[in-house]
């Protein structure tokens, strides 16, 4: 029998383990609520998804307050995860310069793999099975590498970032992506080609970047101006069509001027109706896809920048942040690791009969947002409403999976989750 079951995904495959099924046999789509994210349980546990013998290639694992404290003592993680379009396979890849290809549906390890020479990190499948493009650690030209998985050899390499790459985010209808990094550029590529396409120069300071879900245009974030811009991907090499500050006021109750939150991810939900933004601190913010509204604080969870003993320091810094938050895939919920182990749901879905997604009140009486001075606004919150207790370590990369109903957490070992079946429904696994 499969690991994972149907349930969350946009829409069903019409193949299953290579075979066509009719339409008649295609699952039932099941939409997630509070009760059944609250039955959701390690099923899988994988000690072996990390070689903690490996050398340390990369950054601690957790950031240390102490300028003097050794390295040698920091543990290995699961950096990033990534799914395929058919949601059947998955990549991890970890601060041990290890990649692994994972079956989703059998709850197995297919196969490891190294990058010792130019390390891994931010792996993503592109649309031919079996390929992914990453972000490298190691020396000096900060490519971004297209590997194949299947034979293990590199196919490309696209050079041009001369700094870390911070973020690689793939189209969802072609085989354009998009990369951005600490030296504040902003570059869009095409798999076929090495050279970038277009670049969007000084957005600011250190950048991320993530394609929407029609490929028609991009988001860029950048911590040092907080701010967030949009650029239609066909014309990139223009001044964005929208600049939108992010200032979250509630900063000033802690100091001033008030501390600016890291933001270490950015992704657009499936549906097209929001932008999300991730921090390093324990707060991470929901946009308006279309105009940027900050519409919402995500609260509740303890945000990566802490060390290993959950001190933070009285400056915001990116500690372990980047993977930890996302979409589920119907977008109705957001999932969040957290510094605690824990893993943490934000319910999306609107509280008011009639409205399709969230808003402002200040847009309900006819109001339109460009003559809303959003900057001067508290954002409202939202607490989570649903925690599950994770494992020991930090829950550091949370995705869950766009077709089945199940998702992964990695950080020192890496967990399968699905929804505990009732007693009367329960039947032998085949694994």
């Amino acid at each position: 029998m499969n690991f994972g079951i149907p349930g969350t995904g946009a829409g069903p495959s019409n193949t299953r383990g290579g075979i066509s099924i009719s339409a008649q046999a295609k699952p039932v789509v099941v939409p997630l609520s509070s009760e059944i994210l609250n039955k959701y349980r390690p099923a899988r546990h994988f000690k072996d998804a990390v070689d903690v013998e490996a050398s340390s290639s990369t950054t601690p694992t957790f950031p240390s307050f102490d300028t003097n404290a050794s390295r040698t003592n920091q543990g290995k993680n699961i950096t990033s995860l990534s799914f395929d379009d058919s949601g059947d396979r998955m990549v991890s890849a970890g601060d041990d310069d290890m990649f692994v290809l994972w079956d989703c549906k059998k709850g197995k390890k297919l196969k490891p793999l190294y990058s010792r020479k130019y390390g891994i990190d931010l792996p993503r499948f592109t649309h031919k099975a079996g390929n992914i493009v990453h972000a490298s650690t190691k020396g000096d030209d900060h490519a971004v590498r297209y590997h194949s998985m299947h034979d293990n050899k590199y196919l490309a390499y696209y050079k041009g970032h001369e700094a870390r790459v911070r973020s690689v985010d793939m189209s969802p209808t072609d085989d354009t992506f998009i990369t951005a990094g600490d030296d504040g550029t902003v570059r869009l590529w095409d798999l076929r080609a090495t050279g970038c396409k277009g670049l969007v120069n000084g957005v600011g300071g250190s950048a991320i970047a993530a394609i929407d879900n029609q490929g028609i245009v991009f988001a860029v974030a950048c911590s040092a101006t907080q701010t967030i811009l949009m650029y239609a991907t066909a014309t990139l090499d223009r001044v964005p069509f929208l600049y939108v500050p992010l200032n979250d006021i509630a900063f000033a109750k802690d100091a001033i001027p008030p501390p600016k939150p890291i933001f270490t991810s950015i992704s657009f939900s499936s549906n097209g109706h929001y932008l999300l933004i991730g921090t390093s601190s324990d707060v991470h913010y929901l946009l308006d896809a279309l105009d940027l509204i900050p519409l919402r604080r995500l609260v509740g969870h303890q945000g990566l920048e802490r060390d290993k003993e959950g001190i933070r320091g009285f400056q915001p810094r990116r500690g372990n942040s980047g993977e930890e938050v996302s979409f589920t895939s119907d977008s109705q919920w957001i999932v969040s690791g957290s510094a605690d182990g824990n893993v943490i749901f934000w319910d999306l879905r609107p509280q008011i009969e009639g409205e399709t997604k969230l808003t402002r009140v200040e847009l309900t009486n006819g109001k339109e947002a460009k003559d809303i001075p959003w900057h001067t606004l508290p954002i409202p919150e939202i607490q989570p409403k649903v925690v599950l207790k994770g494992g020991n370590g930090v829950s550091r990369a949370v995705r869950f999976n766009p077709r089945l109903s199940m998702f992964a957490v990695g950080g020192e070992d890496l967990t399968f989750w699905l929804p505990e079946k009732d007693e009367d429904a329960k039947v032998q696994e085949g694994w």
